[in-house]
């Protein structure tokens, strides 16, 4: 099974920053700008205090909730992104903002806080039902109680039917460009030009990142490949999350918060109130 190789993808994500440090406020306010806002609302509504981001990669979407007002953490599993995000938080003005490296399913093992909210814009893009189990886990555990998971996903009451996910997948598929030349940058006698490519499978999406890079006359080719599944339906959803110990899951729209005042879906796991999670009975002897 092809593994996501961000770590690559992030280390020349960071090589041409010049060209992108300047807008990446506009840019991810138009990728991102509805479902921060969404997030910041919904923690306004439950008196919560403090969210993670805990996709944060190299942190350019936990600045942007910083400047909205939330009182944020990121967090990634790429080590790599991690120490940039930190790099260019203190760049941005924001030296305060705190960083860690983990893994979904490892949150509550590699930081004492625990969050009102946690905001996963990756969740859906878990392979297996194992690992998604796992990150549910660390989620939740990283959750206090009456906290919410808030991601992206299919939508309730979406059709689960194997006809129905075809026509969704197609739609998915020819919506987007499978070709582009990305960007050209060259820093200290090193060129790297970003090819992106789109490779289709069962129900998912292998986007791979093509780097040629010229290194003081010498050329070689570094690759890093992104796999988008397309397969987590409501149904299935509910089921997971269920298992998982979550009270509650929902779709929620907020009407006007997307690009060009469109409306933006996103769905809200909720934990359990302190005191009302469900318990195991005892075993009569």
């Amino acid at each position: 099974m092809i593994r996501s190789d961000w770590e690559t993808f992030y280390r020349w994500d960071w090589f041409h920053r010049e060209q992108w440090r300047g807008g990446f406020r506009d840019r991810k306010r138009g990728e991102h700008g509805g479902s921060c806002r969404a997030v910041k609302e919904m923690l306004g509504e439950m008196g919560g205090e403090l969210a993670l981001d805990c996709s944060c990669g190299l942190g350019l979407k936990t600045i942007v909730l910083k400047e909205m007002g939330v009182n944020v953490v990121g967090s990634d599993a790429c080590a790599y992104a991690v120490e940039k995000a930190r790099e260019l938080a203190r760049l941005e003005g924001h030296a305060e903002l705190e960083f860690f490296t983990s893994a979904w399913g490892e949150l509550p093992k590699r930081t004492e806080l625990r969050f009102d909210a946690v905001f996963n814009d990756a969740l859906c893009w878990t392979p297996t039902r194992e690992e998604f189990a796992a990150s549910l886990q660390g989620c939740l555990e990283a959750l206090n109680p009456g906290g919410i998971l808030v991601f992206f996903g299919a939508e309730k009451g979406s059709p689960s039917d194997p006809e129905s996910r075809k026509a969704f997948f197609e739609e998915f598929w020819q919506s987007r460009p499978k070709f582009a030349v990305e960007w050209t940058h060259e820093v200290d006698g090193v060129r790297c030009t970003s090819i992106y490519v789109r490779e289709r499978g069962d129900m998912y999406v292998d986007g791979h990142h093509l780097f040629l890079i010229e290194d003081h006359g010498q050329h070689r080719l570094e690759t890093a490949t992104i796999r988008k599944p397309v397969y987590w339906d409501w149904e299935t959803l509910e089921s997971l999350f269920s298992d998982a110990g979550f009270s509650d899951l929902t779709t929620r729209t907020f009407p006007g918060l997307g690009n060009g005042g469109a409306d933006i879906t996103l769905n809200v796991a909720r934990s359990f109130p302190m005191g009302s999670a469900p318990t195991v009975p005892e075993l009569s002897s």
